[in-house]
């Protein structure tokens, strides 16, 4: 068999198809467990498939929120967003996805999307509309109400969720369970 003298070497070959395990994500159960910086295998986290180089592979920033953030948007959004800035924890982490799961997310956005300008022409029909005592408030807040929604499938969207943080780890539920059977399982978890 002949060899191509102008090929790369396999070495620098499989060095970003299969990031070394440095310690940064682990296995819990149905959970992925992450630090910032995870370099996750070049598999789709959904699908399991093999993301060769030049797929969808992309350094992405995951959050987490603590819950009862949420109760405050009663007292008022700004008060919420101070709240969310002062408590959420991120971190970068590097994971693939296959086509199939990349053209799902795609279609969620766009019904996020389409979802979203309905909300806006709902509230221009209410401003533009003739005075009416029941219409005019009807739309602006149907046109709310449908903003709210949009905003939702738009967090939706996205298959993995961040549902816990840590010491520094985030767990992350949404990864098919073939995906999690390649990652080292954690010996003790840190949300033991």
């Amino acid at each position: 068999m002949l060899e191509n003298p102008y090929a790369t070497p396999v070495s620098l070959q499989t060095s970003e198809a299969q990031p070394q395990d440095d310690g940064s994500y682990y296995r819990d159960g149905k959970f992925l467990i992450v630090k910032d910086g995870a370099v996750l295998p070049s598999s789709c986290l959904i699908t399991n498939e093999p993301v060769l180089q030049g797929g969808r592979r992309k350094q992405v920033l995951i959050a987490w929120t603590p819950r009862w953030i949420f109760v405050i948007v009663v007292l008022g959004l700004l008060f919420a967003l101070i709240a969310i800035l002062a408590f959420q924890k991120k971190a970068k982490i590097t994971y693939s996805l296959s086509e199939q799961a990349w053209n799902k997310i795609v279609k969620r956005r766009m019904i996020g999307f389409a979802v979203l300008l309905g909300g806006v022409a709902l509230i221009v029909m209410g401003i533009k509309a003739p005075s009416n005592e029941i219409y005019t408030p009807a739309a602006l807040f149907g046109g709310v109400l449908v903003i709210l929604i949009s905003f939702v499938i738009f967090v939706l969207a996205h298959p993995i969720k961040v549902v816990k943080f840590k010491n520094g780890w985030f767990r992350i539920k949404g990864c098919s369970p073939e995906f999690l059977g390649t990652l080292p399982e954690i010996g003790h978890s840190p949300f033991a």
